[in-house]
């Protein structure tokens, strides 16, 4: 029985080294809905927590009338942020700054591969919302795509 439950516990900090020992993770993303490239680093104080968040975001079949349809994307837009080593999830959100009211958020839900502990595949949702009256009253999905993502600890 401790046999076991030493084994397991072995396991289960290994799944995990990969992530501990990486220096950031890169996650990209290019298909008919969109061309996305994400990058974080980890802080050292925080034990693995995302650090320096950044990315770009180019929609390329947007049809929201005043949607910027290439974004940057930073590190106060990532709401949350999960990494356990066998699960990478991240939330990004952002309001427009100008113009009539819109949202945009993008998640992206990946499990490492089973072949490469540094790799990450999974899908990402990106959703944006305006508001019917150009303010944040009453909000309508205006555009909804997901697809496919591969992230990688490098």
């Amino acid at each position: 029985m401790c046999t076991r439950m030493a084994l397991a516990l072995v396991a289960a900090l290994t799944g995990s080294c990969e992530a501990l020992a990486a220096q950031r993770i890169y996650c990209v993303a290019d298909d008919a809905n969109l061309k996305m490239s994400l990058e974080s680093g980890f802080s050292a104080e925080k034990q693995g927590a995302l650090d320096r968040f950044r990315g770009v975001l180019t929609l390329k079949d947007s049809k929201v009338p005043g949607l910027v349809e290439t974004m940057r994307l930073t590190s106060a837009m990532l709401k949350q942020h999960s990494m356990d080593g066998s699960k990478l999830r991240l939330q990004v959100y952002t309001e427009s700054q100008s113009g009539p009211f819109a949202t945009l958020e993008l998640t992206v839900d990946t499990a490492v591969a089973a072949d490469d502990k540094t790799r990450f595949h999974g899908g990402y949702t990106v959703r944006i919302q305006t508001g019917t009256d150009g303010t944040r009253r009453e909000l309508k999905t205006a555009l909804a795509r997901d697809g496919r993502v591969i992230c990688e600890l490098k």
